[in-house]
């Protein structure tokens, strides 16, 4: 296996205007992912942005067969651009989460779709009116959906992946994902700083932290979030 560094593959990626940068949450799936897959394995990548995890991924480990999928248009045409320049075959296509893949079934599957609450992100440096958030007040309704729907392309013994960010509603997540999986580890974390042009929405998430629907914590006048990954295996409903 060759050691990548995600942080130097980041600077050979290809990023259009509009397109979801990679940011610490790819960094996180990617260190998960390179301890689950195995070689030949059949690994999605649902929500692939720019390409960036399944090309690390393809450089990391021998022989696995890569599917990558974005709703937007532009994304899967830009991470077949990063693919093609890195030499690099995968099957990428274009629709809304597992639209794409009817015809399908995984091993192991990256959930690269996460979400925050939509009262932050429509005030967020991260998502603009090409990148929407459509996750709900508690940021949970993306991840939750894809977490039920996810059994019928998961092999009988495949697992997944799937982000959690503080800015969503955590626990409500991982009881759905706990009510399909039977054994669910969160297995990196990683807190970081609110960024300073978002500090002014600290009224709106203290508001939504009183609901249980995000969490954060406060030091030396800094709001902390966190950001962690949890792995999914052993599916209590198989469709085989």
């Amino acid at each position: 296996m060759d050691k990548i560094d995600f942080n130097q593959l980041i600077k050979t990626i290809l990023v259009d205007e509009n397109i979801f940068k990679p940011n610490l949450t790819s960094q996180l799936s990617f260190e998960t992912a390179i301890l689950e897959i195995k070689k030949n394995f059949k690994v999605l990548d649902l929500g692939c942005g720019c390409g960036i995890i399944g090309i690390a991924l393809m450089k990391s480990i021998p022989n696995i067969q890569m599917h990558c999928s974005d709703f937007d248009a532009n994304s899967a045409k830009n991470a077949k651009k990063n693919f093609i320049q890195h030499k690099l075959t995968a099957d990428i296509r274009e629709g809304n989460l597992f639209d794409p893949w009817s015809d399908k079934k995984f091993d192991y599957i990256i959930n690269d779709v996460s979400g925050i609450s939509s009262v932050i992100a429509k005030n967020s440096p991260w998502f603009g009116n090409e990148v929407p958030c459509d996750s709900g007040e508690d940021g949970s309704n993306l991840t939750v959906s894809i977490i039920k729907k996810a059994k019928n392309y998961l092999t009988k013994k495949g697992s997944m992946q799937i982000p959690l960010i503080s800015l969503s509603n955590v626990q409500k997540i991982v009881n759905v994902a706990e009510e399909n999986f039977s054994d669910v580890k969160i297995v990196k974390s990683k807190d970081w700083f609110l960024p300073k042009e978002m500090e002014s929405l600290k009224d709106k998430m203290n508001e939504l932290k009183s609901k249980n629907y995000i969490n954060f914590d406060e030091q030396f006048g800094k709001i902390i979030c966190k950001t962690s990954i949890a792995l999914c295996k052993n599916l209590k409903i198989s469709n085989e």
